[in-house]
């Protein structure tokens, strides 16, 4: 939704960031997968994450803005509760963030409440655009 709003570079590493996400907790189930396609979608579909991101230590410096940071967080919350479970081997992710970029505990509730909210319409919307697509034959 906000991921235009990165660079290149901040796109990378928030795809890794959300792949890290995605695979914590050992089982990617559809809507996470289409959740996480979304997101590479609005950011162009071109977006590669840089291996070393995903099985390695995070990037954290590339987020240098308080806009980015809080991008970055609201997304990946939004794809941590895309299967409608925010799995315990995804919250030291995003909480690892959070305390980086401090962020406070009033900030995050609010972030989580609306990440709650926004996942599953983003999987509903998805779902929209790829029924008409195949009614077009695309």
């Amino acid at each position: 939704m906000f991921l235009n709003l990165l660079t290149d570079r901040q796109k990378q590493s928030f795809l890794a960031l959300a792949t890290k996400t995605v695979m914590a907790d050992g089982e990617v189930v559809p809507r996470e997968n289409v959740t996480l396609n979304v997101r590479v979608a609005e950011m162009g579909g071109n977006v590669k994450a840089p291996p070393d991101e995903i099985y390695g230590a995070p990037n954290f410096d590339v987020f240098d803005t308080p806009l980015s940071q809080m991008i970055v967080v609201l997304e990946l919350l939004v794809i941590a509760y895309s299967d409608e479970e925010y799995h315990e081997d995804e919250k030291p992710i995003i909480h690892e963030l959070v305390e980086k970029f401090g962020i406070s505990k009033e900030h995050y509730e609010l972030f989580e409440s609306w990440a709650k909210r926004q996942s599953p319409l983003s999987v509903e919307g998805w779902n929209f655009i790829t029924e008409v697509k195949s009614m077009n034959g695309e």
